[in-house]
């Protein structure tokens, strides 16, 4: 087969990814607002290990897996703080505003990858991070100084989910996916668990299989997600992920009457435009 062929592959898997993980983002901001974000955050992440953890034991990916116990641990914490973070953001502000900080990641995961893994950073990466902390700034100047706090929450946030990403970078060099995928899970259920006691609120039939909802349709969109990067070239698909920021503009002001500022719009435009740049000249360097 192609390159071509398998890039398009790729893509059909990418778009598999992009539906379910809208459908989370749906259910999330519809929940959040009604009940405590650690009882959500247990019911998705224990729902995703119920599927998981059978797997594991099928696969024969229980040997070996307290292997790098501390890096386990760390990345587990780091994860709990970063889905916990971003569910109180999503109830805060808008899913453009929250989206829009989610662009940064990539360019702060270049921090962190600089100074743990040793890999080299172009200036043109440097550049670009401070490009999207300025239009950050610009995004959220406007706003009252409780949502410039819950931002401030959010970069926070981004900055844990990088950080376990680049734990995860290093987990994967001798654990497998399903290994990575089971500790996120079970890992953050525990964690997760006493404050979900503490807080607890009843919820009905149909409010409970929602929150389970959003661990099964996070692991599906996490599988096609990984399945779509093995097919494809990374170049070919990173471009077409910035799109994004349409269908959660969409489903802001249609579903949530959600109605983007124009500094928001700008904003997000800016960072974009500079992430596309940035893997152009990459590119052609």
């Amino acid at each position: 087969m192609s390159i071509k062929d398998n890039n398009f592959n790729g893509l059909y898997w990418l778009i598999f990814n992009e539906v379910f993980l809208i459908a989370h983002i749906i259910l999330i901001k519809t929940l959040v607002g009604d009940f405590p974000v650690f009882q959500i955050v247990f019911l998705r992440s224990i729902s995703s290990a119920t599927v998981l953890l059978p797997l594991v034991f099928i696969t024969g990916n229980q040997k070996n897996i307290f292997n790098q116990l501390k890096i386990n641990i760390s990345r587990v914490v780091l994860s709990f703080l970063a889905i916990s973070i971003q569910f109180f953001t999503i109830s805060n502000i808008q899913l453009a505003q929250v989206s829009t900080i989610g662009y940064l990641r990539p360019s702060i995961m270049s921090i962190f990858a600089y100074f743990i893994l040793s890999e080299k950073q172009s200036k043109g990466r440097w550049l670009v991070l401070v490009i999207g902390f300025l239009s950050i700034l610009l995004v959220f100047s406007p706003e009252s100084k409780s949502i410039q706090i819950v931002a401030l929450l959010a970069l926070l946030g981004s900055c844990c989910g990088s950080l376990s990403t680049i734990f995860q970078k290093l987990l994967s060099k001798r654990s497998s996916e399903i290994q990575l995928m089971i500790w996120y899970s079970l890992g953050i259920s525990v964690l997760s668990l006493p404050f979900c006691a503490y807080s607890w609120k009843e919820a009905s039939l149909k409010e409970l299989m929602f929150m389970i909802a959003t661990g099964l349709l996070a692991t599906s969109a996490q599988y096609f997600y990984i399945k779509a990067y093995r097919l494809s070239q990374a170049s070919f698909l990173a471009p077409i992920q910035y799109f994004h920021i349409i269908p959660i503009l969409l489903i802001g002001y249609l579903i949530f009457g959600e109605i983007p500022s124009f500094q928001t719009l700008i904003g997000a435009l800016i960072i974009i435009l500079s992430l596309i740049g940035l893997l152009i000249w990459e590119k052609n360097r």
